[in-house]
Protein backbone atom coordinates (compact mmCIF):
# COMPACT_ATOMS: atom_id res chain seq x y z
CA UNK A 1 0.00 0.00 0.00
CA UNK A 2 1.32 3.16 -0.94
CA UNK A 3 0.54 5.14 2.45
CA UNK A 4 -1.24 4.66 5.63
CA UNK A 5 -0.73 0.43 5.40
CA UNK A 6 -0.83 0.00 8.98
CA UNK A 7 -3.94 1.58 9.64
CA UNK A 8 -5.67 -0.64 6.12
CA UNK A 9 -4.14 -3.58 7.45
CA UNK A 10 -5.37 -3.23 11.11
CA UNK A 11 -9.06 -3.17 8.81
CA UNK A 12 -8.47 -5.58 6.60
CA UNK A 13 -6.74 -7.76 9.20
CA UNK A 14 -10.10 -7.70 11.47
CA UNK A 15 -12.35 -8.57 8.50
CA UNK A 16 -10.46 -11.53 7.29
CA UNK A 17 -10.71 -13.87 10.62
CA UNK A 18 -8.12 -16.06 11.42
CA UNK A 19 -8.42 -20.11 11.93
CA UNK A 20 -5.61 -22.45 13.54
CA UNK A 21 -3.55 -25.22 11.63
CA UNK A 22 -0.68 -27.33 13.06
CA UNK A 23 2.49 -26.49 10.80
CA UNK A 24 4.07 -29.46 13.02
CA UNK A 25 1.96 -31.50 10.73
CA UNK A 26 4.17 -30.92 8.05
CA UNK A 27 7.53 -32.21 6.88
CA UNK A 28 10.58 -30.27 4.81
CA UNK A 29 10.08 -32.23 1.54
CA UNK A 30 13.67 -34.86 0.86
CA UNK A 31 15.32 -34.08 -2.42
CA UNK A 32 13.76 -36.07 -5.60
CA UNK A 33 10.65 -37.51 -6.21
CA UNK A 34 7.60 -36.97 -3.56
CA UNK A 35 5.95 -39.97 -2.55
CA UNK A 36 2.05 -39.48 -0.35
CA UNK A 37 2.42 -37.07 2.80
CA UNK A 38 2.59 -33.36 4.11
CA UNK A 39 5.42 -31.83 2.50
CA UNK A 40 7.17 -28.55 3.03
CA UNK A 41 9.17 -27.18 -0.19
CA UNK A 42 11.65 -24.01 -1.01
CA UNK A 43 11.36 -21.87 -3.96
CA UNK A 44 13.57 -18.90 -4.70
CA UNK A 45 12.19 -16.18 -6.62
CA UNK A 46 13.11 -12.60 -6.60
CA UNK A 47 15.85 -13.10 -4.22
CA UNK A 48 13.49 -14.53 -1.87
CA UNK A 49 13.21 -17.46 -0.17
CA UNK A 50 9.10 -18.81 -0.89
CA UNK A 51 7.58 -21.47 1.11
CA UNK A 52 4.85 -23.86 0.12
CA UNK A 53 2.81 -26.46 1.09
CA UNK A 54 2.35 -29.72 -0.83
CA UNK A 55 -0.35 -32.14 0.31
CA UNK A 56 0.47 -35.52 -1.68
CA UNK A 57 -2.85 -37.65 -1.60
CA UNK A 58 -2.26 -41.48 0.02
CA UNK A 59 -3.70 -42.80 -3.33
CA UNK A 60 -0.86 -41.39 -5.41
CA UNK A 61 1.96 -43.91 -6.71
CA UNK A 62 3.51 -42.16 -9.60
CA UNK A 63 2.38 -44.60 -11.81
CA UNK A 64 -0.26 -42.48 -13.25
CA UNK A 65 0.25 -38.72 -13.91
CA UNK A 66 -2.59 -36.54 -11.71
CA UNK A 67 -3.99 -32.94 -11.41
CA UNK A 68 -2.57 -30.19 -9.20
CA UNK A 69 -4.47 -27.50 -7.58
CA UNK A 70 -2.41 -24.01 -6.52
CA UNK A 71 -4.38 -22.53 -3.80
CA UNK A 72 -3.43 -18.97 -3.08
CA UNK A 73 -4.72 -17.17 0.83
CA UNK A 74 -5.85 -13.87 1.05
CA UNK A 75 -4.34 -11.01 2.32
CA UNK A 76 -2.35 -11.09 5.59
CA UNK A 77 -3.98 -14.42 5.87
CA UNK A 78 -1.70 -18.01 5.69
CA UNK A 79 -1.09 -20.54 3.63
CA UNK A 80 -1.83 -22.95 6.70
CA UNK A 81 -5.02 -21.19 7.72
CA UNK A 82 -6.87 -21.00 3.83
CA UNK A 83 -5.66 -25.00 4.06
CA UNK A 84 -7.99 -24.91 7.66
CA UNK A 85 -10.95 -23.62 5.87
CA UNK A 86 -11.08 -24.39 2.81
CA UNK A 87 -11.59 -28.21 2.59
CA UNK A 88 -9.51 -28.81 -0.93
CA UNK A 89 -7.10 -31.11 0.98
CA UNK A 90 -10.08 -33.58 1.78
CA UNK A 91 -10.69 -33.39 -1.96
CA UNK A 92 -7.56 -33.83 -2.81
CA UNK A 93 -7.41 -37.25 -0.77
CA UNK A 94 -10.68 -37.81 -2.27
CA UNK A 95 -9.88 -37.09 -5.83
CA UNK A 96 -6.49 -38.11 -6.06
CA UNK A 97 -4.72 -34.80 -7.00
CA UNK A 98 -1.97 -32.96 -5.54
CA UNK A 99 -2.70 -29.74 -3.60
CA UNK A 100 0.24 -26.67 -3.37
CA UNK A 101 -0.47 -23.86 -0.69
CA UNK A 102 2.46 -21.14 -1.22
CA UNK A 103 2.80 -18.75 1.58
CA UNK A 104 2.71 -14.91 -0.23
CA UNK A 105 5.27 -12.39 0.66
CA UNK A 106 5.81 -9.91 3.88
CA UNK A 107 6.46 -10.09 7.38
CA UNK A 108 4.22 -12.26 9.82
CA UNK A 109 0.04 -11.17 9.98
CA UNK A 110 0.99 -9.09 6.41
CA UNK A 111 1.17 -11.80 3.69
CA UNK A 112 -0.01 -10.69 0.56
CA UNK A 113 0.48 -10.98 -3.25
CA UNK A 114 1.03 -8.83 -5.84
CA UNK A 115 -2.34 -9.15 -7.78
CA UNK A 116 -2.46 -6.11 -9.42
CA UNK A 117 -2.18 -2.50 -8.92
CA UNK A 118 -5.30 -2.08 -6.60
CA UNK A 119 -4.05 -4.88 -4.09
CA UNK A 120 -2.12 -5.63 -2.07
CA UNK A 121 0.64 -4.92 0.61
CA UNK A 122 4.25 -5.50 0.18
CA UNK A 123 4.30 -8.12 -2.68
CA UNK A 124 2.34 -5.48 -4.55
CA UNK A 125 4.63 -2.72 -3.27
CA UNK A 126 7.49 -4.26 -4.23
CA UNK A 127 5.74 -5.40 -8.07
CA UNK A 128 7.09 -9.10 -7.35
CA UNK A 129 6.40 -11.70 -9.85
CA UNK A 130 3.89 -13.70 -8.02
CA UNK A 131 2.89 -15.19 -11.50
CA UNK A 132 6.29 -16.13 -11.74
CA UNK A 133 6.41 -18.00 -8.69
CA UNK A 134 3.28 -19.73 -9.72
CA UNK A 135 5.13 -20.66 -12.65
CA UNK A 136 7.89 -21.79 -11.35
CA UNK A 137 5.85 -24.04 -8.27
CA UNK A 138 4.00 -25.90 -11.21
CA UNK A 139 7.63 -26.41 -12.83
CA UNK A 140 9.36 -27.99 -9.60
CA UNK A 141 6.49 -29.65 -8.70
CA UNK A 142 6.27 -31.37 -12.51
CA UNK A 143 9.89 -32.38 -11.57
CA UNK A 144 8.86 -34.02 -8.94
CA UNK A 145 6.00 -35.67 -8.78
CA UNK A 146 3.75 -37.21 -12.02
CA UNK A 147 1.75 -34.40 -12.50
CA UNK A 148 -0.68 -34.00 -15.70
CA UNK A 149 0.57 -30.69 -16.91
CA UNK A 150 -2.89 -30.64 -19.08
CA UNK A 151 -4.41 -30.26 -15.87
CA UNK A 152 -3.33 -27.78 -13.40
CA UNK A 153 -5.53 -25.31 -11.85
CA UNK A 154 -5.80 -22.27 -9.39
CA UNK A 155 -8.24 -20.96 -6.70
CA UNK A 156 -7.43 -18.56 -4.64
CA UNK A 157 -10.08 -16.32 -1.70
CA UNK A 158 -9.65 -12.44 -1.75
CA UNK A 159 -5.89 -11.13 -2.78
CA UNK A 160 -5.10 -14.71 -3.37
CA UNK A 161 -8.42 -14.99 -6.09
CA UNK A 162 -6.55 -11.44 -7.25
CA UNK A 163 -3.29 -13.70 -8.12
CA UNK A 164 -5.26 -16.77 -9.66
CA UNK A 165 -7.31 -14.06 -11.87
CA UNK A 166 -3.53 -13.22 -12.57
CA UNK A 167 -2.45 -16.44 -13.67
CA UNK A 168 -5.46 -17.30 -15.53
CA UNK A 169 -4.83 -13.76 -17.64
CA UNK A 170 -0.89 -14.24 -17.82
CA UNK A 171 0.18 -17.91 -17.47
CA UNK A 172 -2.81 -19.22 -19.71
CA UNK A 173 -0.53 -21.73 -21.11
CA UNK A 174 -0.01 -23.03 -17.50
CA UNK A 175 -3.68 -23.19 -15.86
CA UNK A 176 -6.86 -24.92 -17.10
CA UNK A 177 -8.96 -23.24 -15.27
CA UNK A 178 -9.50 -21.11 -12.62
CA UNK A 179 -12.12 -20.34 -9.55
CA UNK A 180 -11.52 -17.36 -7.52
CA UNK A 181 -13.62 -16.08 -4.69
CA UNK A 182 -14.17 -12.84 -3.06
CA UNK A 183 -12.23 -10.54 -5.40
CA UNK A 184 -12.60 -9.50 -9.36
CA UNK A 185 -10.17 -9.46 -11.96
CA UNK A 186 -7.67 -6.76 -11.36
CA UNK A 187 -5.80 -6.61 -14.62
CA UNK A 188 -8.74 -6.67 -17.01
CA UNK A 189 -6.82 -4.91 -19.75
CA UNK A 190 -4.46 -8.17 -19.82
CA UNK A 191 -5.03 -10.62 -22.67
CA UNK A 192 -4.77 -14.33 -22.42
CA UNK A 193 -3.17 -16.06 -24.62
CA UNK A 194 -5.96 -19.05 -24.63
CA UNK A 195 -9.04 -18.74 -23.45
CA UNK A 196 -9.71 -19.74 -19.63
CA UNK A 197 -12.70 -21.12 -18.18
CA UNK A 198 -13.47 -18.86 -15.03
CA UNK A 199 -15.74 -19.84 -12.06
CA UNK A 200 -15.99 -16.48 -10.16
CA UNK A 201 -17.34 -16.78 -6.28
CA UNK A 202 -18.61 -13.12 -4.76
CA UNK A 203 -20.82 -12.75 -1.48
CA UNK A 204 -23.71 -10.02 -2.37
CA UNK A 205 -22.87 -8.49 1.24
CA UNK A 206 -19.27 -8.58 1.02
CA UNK A 207 -18.30 -5.72 3.00
CA UNK A 208 -14.25 -5.72 2.20
CA UNK A 209 -14.22 -6.36 -1.78
CA UNK A 210 -17.98 -4.77 -2.66
CA UNK A 211 -19.64 -6.64 -5.07
CA UNK A 212 -20.49 -3.59 -6.25
CA UNK A 213 -16.42 -2.53 -7.13
CA UNK A 214 -14.90 0.50 -4.90
CA UNK A 215 -11.55 1.09 -3.89
CA UNK A 216 -9.38 -0.78 -0.79
CA UNK A 217 -8.67 1.53 1.72
CA UNK A 218 -4.98 4.11 0.79
CA UNK A 219 -4.83 2.11 -2.44
CA UNK A 220 -4.79 4.22 -5.63
CA UNK A 221 -6.40 1.67 -7.67
CA UNK A 222 -9.99 0.88 -8.24
CA UNK A 223 -11.28 -2.79 -8.32
CA UNK A 224 -14.42 -3.37 -10.72
CA UNK A 225 -17.70 -4.95 -9.82
CA UNK A 226 -18.06 -8.85 -9.73
CA UNK A 227 -20.38 -8.77 -12.63
CA UNK A 228 -18.47 -6.61 -14.41
CA UNK A 229 -15.53 -9.22 -14.07
CA UNK A 230 -17.84 -11.75 -15.69
CA UNK A 231 -18.23 -9.52 -18.48
CA UNK A 232 -14.18 -8.82 -18.83
CA UNK A 233 -13.58 -12.95 -19.22
CA UNK A 234 -16.75 -12.86 -21.09
CA UNK A 235 -15.19 -10.83 -23.21
CA UNK A 236 -11.89 -12.17 -23.43
CA UNK A 237 -12.90 -15.78 -23.84
CA UNK A 238 -14.78 -14.67 -26.66
CA UNK A 239 -18.22 -15.83 -25.15
CA UNK A 240 -21.39 -14.65 -27.17
CA UNK A 241 -25.14 -14.75 -26.12
CA UNK A 242 -26.91 -14.24 -22.75
CA UNK A 243 -25.82 -15.87 -20.04
CA UNK A 244 -27.99 -19.01 -18.40
CA UNK A 245 -29.36 -18.29 -14.61
CA UNK A 246 -29.26 -21.39 -12.63
CA UNK A 247 -30.68 -20.43 -8.81
CA UNK A 248 -29.50 -22.44 -5.62
CA UNK A 249 -32.35 -20.44 -3.18
CA UNK A 250 -31.55 -17.09 -3.54
CA UNK A 251 -28.06 -17.50 -4.76
CA UNK A 252 -27.60 -18.15 -8.19
CA UNK A 253 -24.94 -18.69 -10.76
CA UNK A 254 -24.42 -16.77 -14.37
CA UNK A 255 -23.00 -19.14 -16.88
CA UNK A 256 -21.40 -18.51 -20.40
CA UNK A 257 -20.93 -21.45 -22.38
CA UNK A 258 -20.40 -20.38 -25.76
CA UNK A 259 -17.25 -19.39 -25.69
CA UNK A 260 -13.70 -19.77 -27.77
CA UNK A 261 -12.19 -23.08 -27.23
CA UNK A 262 -15.14 -24.46 -24.90
CA UNK A 263 -14.47 -22.01 -22.22
CA UNK A 264 -17.07 -21.60 -19.69
CA UNK A 265 -17.29 -18.05 -17.60
CA UNK A 266 -19.50 -17.40 -14.72
CA UNK A 267 -20.06 -16.24 -11.67
CA UNK A 268 -21.77 -17.12 -8.80
CA UNK A 269 -23.57 -14.70 -6.19
CA UNK A 270 -24.06 -15.82 -3.08
CA UNK A 271 -26.82 -14.30 -0.90
CA UNK A 272 -26.11 -11.96 1.87
CA UNK A 273 -22.44 -13.77 2.08
CA UNK A 274 -19.36 -11.98 3.07
CA UNK A 275 -16.10 -11.85 2.55
CA UNK A 276 -14.61 -14.83 4.61
CA UNK A 277 -17.91 -17.08 5.30
CA UNK A 278 -18.67 -18.63 1.53
CA UNK A 279 -17.07 -21.78 2.50
CA UNK A 280 -19.07 -24.43 3.74
CA UNK A 281 -22.35 -22.73 2.94
CA UNK A 282 -25.46 -25.20 2.12
CA UNK A 283 -26.78 -23.37 -1.07
CA UNK A 284 -23.20 -22.92 -3.21
CA UNK A 285 -20.04 -25.37 -1.80
CA UNK A 286 -17.27 -23.41 -3.01
CA UNK A 287 -14.74 -25.81 -2.42
CA UNK A 288 -16.89 -28.50 -4.56
CA UNK A 289 -18.51 -26.69 -6.90
CA UNK A 290 -14.75 -25.15 -7.84
CA UNK A 291 -13.34 -28.89 -8.03
CA UNK A 292 -16.51 -30.03 -9.93
CA UNK A 293 -15.58 -27.14 -12.20
CA UNK A 294 -11.98 -26.98 -13.12
CA UNK A 295 -11.54 -30.98 -13.23
CA UNK A 296 -13.77 -31.49 -16.31
CA UNK A 297 -11.25 -29.18 -18.40
CA UNK A 298 -7.69 -29.75 -20.06
CA UNK A 299 -5.31 -27.06 -21.07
Amino acid sequence: MKSGRLLASILLFISLGIFGCDESDWTQAPNGPLQPGSWIIYLTKNKIKRTVYVYVPSGYSGAEDVPLLLVFHGYMDTALNQMDTDGFLVLAERENFIAAYPEGYGTAGLHSWNAGEACCGAAENKGLDDVGLARDIVTELSGRCSIDERRVYAHGHSNGAGLAHRCGREAAEVFAAITPKSMPVLVPDEIPSYPVPVLQFHGSADSTISYKGGTIAFEDEAYISAPDSLLSWANTDGCSGTPETVYYGSSYCKKYTSCEDGSVVELCTLDGGNHNNLYGRDDIDVTEMSWEFMSQFSR
